[in-house]
């Protein structure tokens, strides 16, 4: 599959590493890629990878990593809201600032109201990234909480998560993103007391 990662930093960085390796076309657009951060994280991969513009990683992928700084995304979403027709977009910000008096609810509402021929799916926004190369606690793999309204965008996120190590509980349609994005601002709380090296995880019975 190919996958377009708007963001190159801790998350989408990490993200795009590991689908890379699991055998995907990933292609990274990035503002500054001869940055320290960037170059370290581009270095470590030895798969087949591509760096670029927002738009040509837009154009080029089926399907569409959100995970920038969210003061970042308004300005993201108008430069490819007349590309992203049809394509798969995750979205894995978290909005830690006070939201605009027009908001749906949640960032993940806001993101659809503004790309209304997207597939919007929220994702990966629930733990911190040194977790993602290691998402094993015990005997228990951490979960990632999902929600969209295309019941086909969400099939292929799951398995995109399940690759790379993640328990995947889906919580519904896109209207149920603000319980997902809570979980964000719960686990900053709950690292302060507990360290970083902590997850979610949805135990059944």
């Amino acid at each position: 599959m190919k996958i377009g990662i708007l963001g190159a930093g801790n998350i989408g960085g990490n993200l795009g590493k590991l689908w890379a390796e699991t055998g995907h076309e990933v292609f990274f657009a990035v503002r500054s890629p001869q940055s320290d951060k960037v170059q370290a994280i581009l270095n470590s991969i030895t798969a087949n990878f591509h760096t670029g513009t927002i738009e040509e990683a837009v154009t080029f992928a089926d399907v569409i990593l959100l995970s920038i700084h969210w003061q970042n995304v308004p300005e993201i979403l108008t430069q490819i809201q007349d590309i992203i027709t049809d394509k798969i977009l995750i979205d894995s910000t978290n909005r830690m600032i006070p939201p605009p008096a027009d908001t749906t609810g949640s960032a993940a509402g806001d993101i659809a109201r503004l790309l209304p021929t997207a597939k919007i799916i929220k994702a990966f926004n629930t733990l911190g990234a040194n977790n993602l190369t290691n998402l094993q606690f015990g005997a228990e793999n951490a979960s990632t909480f999902i929600c969209g309204d295309d019941t086909e965008a969400k099939s292929i996120v799951t398995q995109l998560a399940q690759e790379i190590g993640f328990d995947v509980v889906d919580v519904g349609l896109l209207n149920t993103a603000p319980l997902i994005e809570s979980l964000a601002k719960l686990w900053v709380q709950i690292s302060r007391q507990y360290g970083r090296e902590t997850a979610f995880k949805l135990l059944k019975r």
